[in-house]
């Protein structure tokens, strides 16, 4: 086995965390404590699938070049291991999801560029929800490292699931809020990764006005950071990145 396995005092900080970010980086935590270097968490979009523009994606690990690509220029709607192992329906090795099928031509150049940046081994583990609000998690191992045994990964996905359960729980919905147009804006850029100042520059406003809405939005959601913000208001479809 590589790596210490996870256990109870991993679950206790899932339990006592207070934010959809700090649910995030635990579940980072454990990933790097049974050898991986990579973690990536995918929101899967209800009749889209996780392959979806809609798909909130947070990562952690990758380089700033394979960020771009996935991200920016769009190749996550193209990358064909998360829907393939959320239809397996069990944590399942990147090698086993892209041999379950053959490849078109896109997903075939999809995986080329991610072996040329030196991102070829790991597991993808399907997450379940309530009301359909399910995820996808990768977490990357360094090349030619052994991947961890079977009782790890089973450990693992279980210690997922409790992370993804606390961030269904943190962003699930009591009353049906609303946002205004303003701050509809406001979080979509901020969704895409634009920082206040960004956003202040986007909508020709101020930064202490562009807080200020960030404020409102998160007590409308009854949120407390931006990544628990974003999840929350596209799974309500109150905004679309």
């Amino acid at each position: 086995m590589t790596g210490s396995q996870p256990g109870g005092e991993t679950v206790d900080r899932l339990l006592a965390a207070t934010s959809v970010a700090e649910v995030l980086e635990i579940m980072h935590d454990a990933s790097v404590a049974i050898g991986g270097d990579k973690f990536s968490y995918h929101t899967e979009v209800m009749f889209e699938g996780v392959a979806s523009i809609l798909s909130d994606v947070y990562s952690a690990g990758f380089s700033d070049e394979f960020r771009e690509y996935y991200i920016d220029q769009g190749a996550r709607l193209i990358d064909p291991g998360p829907d393939i192992t959320m239809r397996r329906g069990k944590p399942t090795t990147w090698h086993d999801a892209l041999s379950s099928r053959k490849l078109n031509k896109a997903e075939l150049d999809y995986v080329a560029e991610t072996v040329r940046m030196g991102i070829t081994s790991g597991y993808g583990f399907p997450l379940w929800g309530p009301n359909g609000h399910n995820a996808y998690v990768a977490v990357g191992f360094p090349p030619g490292q052994p991947l961890p045994d079977q009782g790890t990964i089973s450990t693992h996905q279980m210690l997922l699931m409790n992370g993804h359960q606390r961030i269904c729980e943190m962003t699930a919905a009591k009353d049906e809020p609303t946002l205004s147009s303003r701050e509809r804006e406001v979080l979509t850029w901020a969704g895409r990764g634009k920082s206040n100042t960004d956003i202040a520059t986007i909508l020709a406003i101020s930064g202490d006005t562009v807080a200020t809405y960030m404020r409102r939005i998160y007590a409308k959601l009854n949120c407390h950071d931006r990544i628990g913000a974003v999840i929350k208001a596209m799974r309500l479809g109150l905004i679309h990145i």
